[in-house]
């Protein structure tokens, strides 16, 4: 079985929220009533995500929402938390970054391994972060390509509007690649697997999650970029939604859950 790169994870303390609220607010995050959040739906938190991107969120047929992953057991414990049910929506990566997926009422949050970035937090607003993951460069296991100074030529797959993109484009003239984009998040991948592409360079957790269940490629340079994820919600009128997210973030952190959901999805080993 191949070694797990493990991911550093963000274990800065979130500060607690709920000092305002008294004994009422109980045991979970919840702030206040769940009729003011302005839901899209009743009882109910509607989650935009952006699949296939594994382990972090993905389909699954089996699950009662019909998805799973390290961001859709979390924000799922934290709407458990809040006393709603969880609903995901799938509206395109750009809708969801840009925030139209919110003002829209496609969901009432995102949840989609969004790194926080001030060019994002122009047209949303994002919870504490949740989780630290770098970029990394993914590669056929047989192609003899080291990083991207083997690229000189060749095509490197990104997905449209992610920081991997940017980070590509940041670098292309300096190892002379050229930059291919694709809409979604399984493009670059097919993109490699056809022959298309020399690489994809995108998040470290979702290359990691692809090669750890297919042994034809392979993670083979790792960039540390210091970027943070953090859920999404809509620039105004989400506040005491995003209250509510932060505050069973910290309950999270200080009672293990999250320790827990990580472990599920990340093993050691």
């Amino acid at each position: 079985m191949k070694k797990r790169i493990r991911l550093v994870v963000l274990v800065t303390a979130l500060a607690l929220v709920l000092a305002a609220c008294g004994d009422d607010a109980g045991d979970g995050g919840d702030t206040g009533d769940a009729a003011d959040f302005g839901l899209v739906a009743a009882d109910t938190l509607t989650v935009c995500t952006d699949v296939p991107w594994p382990p972090m969120e993905f389909e699954d047929p089996e699950a009662e929402s019909g998805y799973n992953g390290f961001d859709i057991e979390l924000i799922g414990a934290i709407a458990e938390d809040l006393g709603l049910g969880l609903a995901v929506a799938t509206p395109g990566f750009d809708a969801i970054t840009s925030g139209l997926a919110m003002e829209s009422g496609d969901c009432d949050i995102s949840a989609a391994s969004i790194t926080i970035n001030e060019e994002r937090e122009e047209g949303v607003d994002f919870s504490e972060p949740y989780f630290s993951a770098d970029q990394s460069l993914l590669v056929k296991a047989d192609s003899g390509i080291e990083g991207l100074d083997g690229l000189s030529g060749e095509g490197l797959a990104v997905q449209t509007g992610t920081t991997g993109a940017q980070y590509a484009e940041d670098n292309a003239e300096e190892f002379g690649y050229e930059v291919v984009s694709f809409d979604d998040a399984a493009g670059p991948y097919l993109g490699l697997d056809s022959g298309d592409v020399a690489g994809v360079l995108t998040d470290l957790v979702g290359n990691q999650g692809v090669a750890d269940e297919d042994d034809s490629v392979v993670v083979v340079e790792t960039f540390n970029t210091d970027e943070q994820y953090g859920f999404a919600v809509k620039e105004e009128g989400s506040e005491a939604l995003l209250e509510a997210v932060n505050a069973s973030l910290a309950t999270f952190q200080d009672d293990g859950t999250y320790d827990e959901i990580y472990a599920n999805w990340f093993p050691e080993g």
